[in-house]
């Protein structure tokens, strides 16, 4: 078990998520972290989280696959 002090000075280190779609669920993937991830259930809410380091924060976003292009290629 891992002991968080939450008195500590905050010096959370913070990566970076990739994502992709596994039908209702969006799952995040660290690339520093190859055992971490966050599943979101985007229909429940329900979320699963394995492998989490407390003192790692992960942070993300998901563009759906058919809406990417419209968003990421703006002139």
């Amino acid at each position: 078990m891992k002991r968080i002090d939450f008195n500590a000075p905050d010096e959370t280190i913070t990566h970076e998520c990739e994502s992709h779609r596994e039908g209702d669920w969006i799952v995040f993937h660290c690339p520093e972290c190859p055992d971490y991830e966050r599943r979101i259930n985007w229909r429940t809410g329900e979320m699963i989280v394995k492998n989490s380091d407390p003192f790692i924060r992960h942070q993300g976003h998901h563009i759906p696959e058919e809406f990417k292009d419209a968003l990421l290629n703006v002139n």
